[in-house]
């Protein structure tokens, strides 16, 4: 009899954990619900690759160069706007150019920034990693932790997308 009752207050407390889980809003999703409504303008750091340089270029909303980075480089703070950024900068094992993104330690809110040419928005926990390819397309990488939104306009409608890690 003991036995069954102990399983029960496991179902109970796993129950409670999961509605009390479910319940908690997410910061990064209301970012990224507020930009694509208009309510917030998503302002932020650009992530560009300079060709001529080879080097990554961050740039504030007026597309003045902040900071610039040579492959290599790893965990930089940079801030743009009042947003940290925390990058590494270099090349993957196949060869090509990659950036990994994650707020800075001074961050108690989500980042909003647009990583070659996709605005996205990241919780404070997740990172993500943005793989350039020589064709010019880019792939992204969510971590398993966390929440990253994409942006995107189809045909003048904005909608935010919740990208999964694989």
């Amino acid at each position: 009899m003991q036995e069954h009752y102990g399983r029960c207050l496991f179902f109970i407390f796993v129950g409670l954990t999961t509605i009390s889980l479910a319940s908690v809003p997410d910061p990064a999703g209301q970012e990224a619900a507020g930009i694509v409504a208009g309510l917030r303008n998503g302002s932020g750091g650009r992530l560009v690759f300079n060709e001529k340089t080879e080097r990554l270029e961050v740039r504030d909303t007026l597309d003045s160069v902040i900071d610039e980075m040579a492959a290599g480089t790893a965990g930089k703070v940079v801030d743009v706007s009042g947003q940290e950024y925390r990058l590494s900068f270099g090349r993957d094992d196949m060869g090509r150019r990659s950036v990994l993104v994650r707020a800075g330690p001074g961050m108690q809110k989500p980042i909003t920034l647009d990583v070659f040419g996709s605005r996205v928005v990241l919780s404070v926990e997740a990172s993500l990693l943005a793989i350039l390819e020589s064709n010019e397309k880019v792939y992204y990488e969510p971590s398993i932790c966390g929440e990253v939104y994409m942006i995107c306009d189809n045909g003048g409608i904005k909608e935010a997308v919740k990208l999964k890690a694989r």
